[in-house]
Order: C-alpha cells, then sequence, then structure tokens
C-alpha cells in the first residue's frame, strides 16, 4: 500500500492537557478542528486526540457535490473554501465528526497544516509536550478500536497505539440527534415520489403535477444550502456525488415535463428521469456513517410512497379491483421494514389496509385511503430526519 501522511496518536503517553486542541485553535481562529476525548479507563482515565484522519476512502469528498474537497498526493484531504456551498452532506458521511461549519457558512476541517509541510510540523504536533500526537508517512491506518466508528466506513489513516487494556473503554459511538433544515428535503422527496407515481398511470393533469411538484419542492430543498451564491456548483460532481445527480436529473424532467405540454411523446423522458431523481434520492441516504438511514427501510420507504399515494387514486378512476392487492402488498412491505422504528407507521398503515379492503365495495373510500396513506409517508419522513442516529465521536 502506498504511505501517506498520517497522525499517530500513542494513549500512552497522553497527559490529557489540551496542548494540541488550544494550539490549533488558536491558529485557525477556535473552529474546534480537534478534540481530545477524555474516557474512563479502569480505575483512571485516558484520552484520545482526534481530527480529521485523511482517509483512504474519503466518503466526505465522494458525497460533496460541489466538488469542494480534494485528496493530493500526500493523502491529504482539504477542503477549497471557494467551491463550497454549506450543503452540510459531507458532515452526513464522516463518522469523525471533523467537518466543522465557519461563521461565513461554508464547511472547514482539519487540513494537516498543509501550507507548513516541509517546513514545520502542523500546531498540534508541535504542541504537543510529550509526543504523544505525532504524525508521518503512515502505510496503512490502523483505527480499530471499539470507542471509533468502523473502520471500513472510511479507511482512516490514523494509527492508534492503543491502551494495554482498550476493551475495558465503555463509551459510545452512536449517537442520536435531528437533522436541521431537514423541511425542504422532507417536500422534495415526497413530492418527487407522489410525482412520479402520479406520471407512470398517467393519471389526469399528470404533466401538470409532474412539472409543479418536482419544481416547487426543489426550490424549497435549496435552502438547506447556506451558501446560495454559489449554488450553482450543486451538480459539480457528477461522478461521485449522488446529490450533484439528484438535482440534474430532477431539473431535466421538469424540463420534458414542460415540452410534453406541447408534445407527449416526451412523457417518456420525463418519467426516466424524474425516476433517476428519485432513485438518487435514495442513495444519497445510503450511508454507511448513519445506520438509522443504512438499512432497507430506507429504499422500501422512498419507493413505497411512490405507490401508496398513487394507486389509491388509480382505484378511484378505474374501479380495477386487482389494483388493491397490489397497494396492500406495498403497505406490508413499508410494516416489515418500518416497525421497529414507527408504531405510528403501522398503525396508520394497519388502516390503510382496512380502508382498501373496504372500498372493494364502497369505492369511495378509497380516497380516505388516500388521504391516511399521505399521512403514514409524511410522518414517517418526519421521522427519519428527526431521529437520526449516526456514528460520531465517543461519549461517556
Amino acid at each position: 500500500m502506498e504511505r501517506k501522511l498520517g497522525f499517530i496518536f500513542d494513549h500512552s503517553k497522553c497527559i490529557i492537557c489540551n496542548a494540541c486542541v488550544d494550539a490549533c485553535n488558536k491558529a485557525y481562529g477556535g473552529l474546534n478542528w480537534r478534540s481530545l476525548i477524555v474516557m474512563p479507563y479502569e480505575e483512571t482515565k485516558t484520552a484520545l486526540s482526534i481530527a480529521c484522519n485523511h482517509c483512504d476512502n474519503p466518503v466526505c469528498m465522494n458525497v460533496c457535490p460541489a466538488n469542494a474537497i480534494t485528496k493530493n498526493e500526500m493523502g491529504i484531504v482539504r477542503i477549497i473554501e471557494d467551491n463550497c456551498i454549506g450543503c452540510g452532506f459531507c458532515t452526513w458521511a464522516c463518522p469523525y465528526e471533523a467537518l466543522k461549519i465557519t461563521p461565513s457558512g461554508i464547511m472547514s476541517k482539519c487540513h494537516l497544516c498543509y501550507n507548513r509541510i516541509g517546513s514545520g510540523l502542523p500546531y498540534c504536533v508541535e504542541a504537543c509536550p510529550t509526543g504523544a500526537l505525532t504524525f508521518g508517512w503512515i502505510e496503512k491506518g490502523d483505527a480499530n478500536v471499539n470507542y471509533l466508528a468502523p473502520e471500513d466506513i472510511t479507511e482512516p489513516r490514523f494509527v492508534i497505539k492503543k491502551p494495554e487494556k482498550a476493551e475495558t473503554i465503555k463509551v459510545e459511538t452512536l449517537h442520536r440527534k435531528k437533522e436541521e433544515n431537514y423541511i425542504g428535503l422532507l417536500a422534495f422527496t415526497i413530492a418527487s415520489e407522489l410525482a412520479l407515481g402520479y406520471s407512470i398511470f398517467k393519471l389526469p393533469y399528470w404533466n401538470l403535477v409532474g412539472l409543479i411538484l418536482p419544481l416547487v419542492s426543489l426550490l424549497l430543498s435549496v435552502n438547506h444550502a447556506k451558501r446560495f451564491d454559489r449554488f450553482y456548483r450543486v451538480i459539480y460532481n457528477l461522478k461521485t456525488s449522488w446529490l450533484s445527480r439528484e438535482v440534474l436529473f430532477s431539473s431535466i424532467s421538469v424540463l420534458f415535463y414542460l415540452i410534453s405540454f406541447f408534445n407527449q411523446l416526451f412523457y417518456y423522458p420525463a418519467v426516466i428521469f424524474l425516476g433517476l431523481g428519485v432513485l438518487s434520492s435514495i442513495m444519497i441516504y445510503i450511508l454507511k456513517a448513519r445506520p438509522s438511514w443504512y438499512n432497507p427501510d430506507t429504499p422500501v420507504s422512498f419507493i413505497g410512497s411512490i405507490f401508496t399515494t398513487s394507486l389509491p387514486l388509480l382505484f378511484y378512476l378505474t374501479h380495477e379491483v386487482f389494483i388493491i392487492p397490489a397497494l396492500i402488498v406495498v403497505l406490508g412491505v413499508e410494516i416489515l421494514t418500518g416497525y421497529k422504528k414507527s408504531r405510528t407507521r403501522v398503525i396508520l398503515n394497519a388502516v390503510s389496509i382496512a380502508l382498501s379492503l373496504l372500498s372493494i365495495p364502497l369505492p369511495f373510500i378509497i380516497l380516505a385511503d388516500e388521504i391516511v396513506n399521505l399521512v403514514s409517508e409524511v410522518s414517517h419522513r418526519i421521522q427519519f430526519y428527526q431521529k437520526v442516529v449516526y456514528y460520531g465521536l465517543p461519549k461517556v
């Protein structure tokens, strides 16, 4: 394996003086790029000094839609500030909480003091009085400890010289939080899925619905980025960022829906590109650093809402009985994948199944079923954003 620069930390030498953190904050304006985590260790305590690990698989760089994160030949992963749109998707992918937002609304993180390479040590290393924190050319990282996220998420270029009885350190690496500023994201995912299902079955005014719902909700989702003046960069990383692909595919679909008013042959590319946009939406959330999203319920929920919001309307218009079993199957699969997360999901989907069956002799009941399904999908998506389980820095 090729040697790259990285940090090395030796627990046995750390005296928990906080000099590394203080030096970093003094040099870079208190952005808290480095943390010193104090943990109980047998009858005493130990600490871990950690910042960005300049990973071999920098997932933050891969998900960044603006191509604002780069990795050079020395293995240094850094942010090009002038390119960042402040969307924060990089923070979703990092299991070490290494990325920090600045007052100007852009992301920042440790860059290994790259401007000092060759002329001096990183400030944190220079300040360490005992040599507990060092850096150098590392062939392979070794951060396989029970107080950090699994290595295979990002393959950190970080070597930890563990305490003799590291297994006795008991801390939490999985945490819970509410995603900030998620309303626009929720609106876009639900609206684009509803529009896709509506279009697939060519329900009345399908081109109008396919135009308005994705367009309006896409504009609402723009507020997730803190630098609106640079939002055009959101499609700059089509190579690896599913967010870039989502925005591009969905925008193209809106254009085709508009053209379909004049030529309905454009129905097909409109539906295909919106479908690609929804697929990209799903892939955005398939992140190992967020276990509450990295599970089958995410694709089932996103795909399920395409059909739970459109099949009742299709039945109301056609009265074709075979639609009801198809709807019940989708609702049942959603219950199977989502019951551990939400009792509300189970109850609402069970009510929906009952209403679906009742609508066979009484077709107008299916309109109530449509409302129940919308409530179920929206409430489940709210929980999706409000109860995020993620890997982060160890907490006692």
